[in-house]
């Protein structure tokens, strides 16, 4: 499942948390046999259990990075579904910014002038998020400005204002913000 996708956070957990418990059970795999074998811990198979130490570690901080995210409502997702088509949706958002810190948005519609993004999120980062992603598109050269809402029915009514890029510069202009966007996300 692509990054900024609906129902990509839940796919991407599975998948680092599978990962992580493969690795781990083959390290202690190779630990076992190795001290079967030679009755010791000190023996030639404990240096691949060692190394498969590292892509077992990276899987589990991937897999808990994420893991307090949630993908936004169904229902609210259904909504936006004519703004899937038209491909100027994102959703699943986690954004990271320089220092390091996380915000999620739950969905993202990208049109000509801007981005209309909607957070559910009980710790409230909208300043965080305008930030970081003003000045990145500021960075790659897009002219737009994000808007972060709280709101349902207000990000509602800001959408349902936008209309799909409706020549070739214009949509070229949206691909680049979602690649921006999806660029410093997790």
């Amino acid at each position: 499942m692509e990054k900024g996708t609906y129902g990509y956070l839940s796919s991407r957990k599975k998948q680092q948390l599978r990962m992580a418990v493969l690795w781990g059970i083959f390290v202690i795999i190779l630990t076992l046999i190795g001290m079967v074998i030679w009755g010791t811990k000190l023996n030639l198979l404990m240096i691949p259990a060692m190394l498969c130490v590292i892509p077992f570690a990276n899987y589990l901080v991937s897999y808990i990075a994420v893991a307090s995210y949630r993908s936004g409502d169904t229902e609210k997702y259904a909504a936006l579904h004519a703004f899937e088509e038209a491909e100027m949706l994102l959703a699943d958002l986690i954004l990271v910014d320089e220092k390091g810190e996380r915000a999620s948005m739950d969905f993202a519609v990208i049109y000509q002038g801007g981005i209309a993004a909607y957070q559910s999120e009980k710790k409230d980062t909208r300043d965080r998020i305008t930030i970081t992603v003003n000045d990145l598109m500021k960075r790659r050269g897009i002219p737009m400005r994000i808007m972060v809402y709280r709101d349902w029915d207000e990000f509602l009514q800001r959408i349902t204002e936008m209309n799909a890029p409706a020549d070739e510069p214009s949509r070229k202009k949206v691909r680049r913000a979602k690649d921006a966007l999806i660029s410093v996300c997790l």
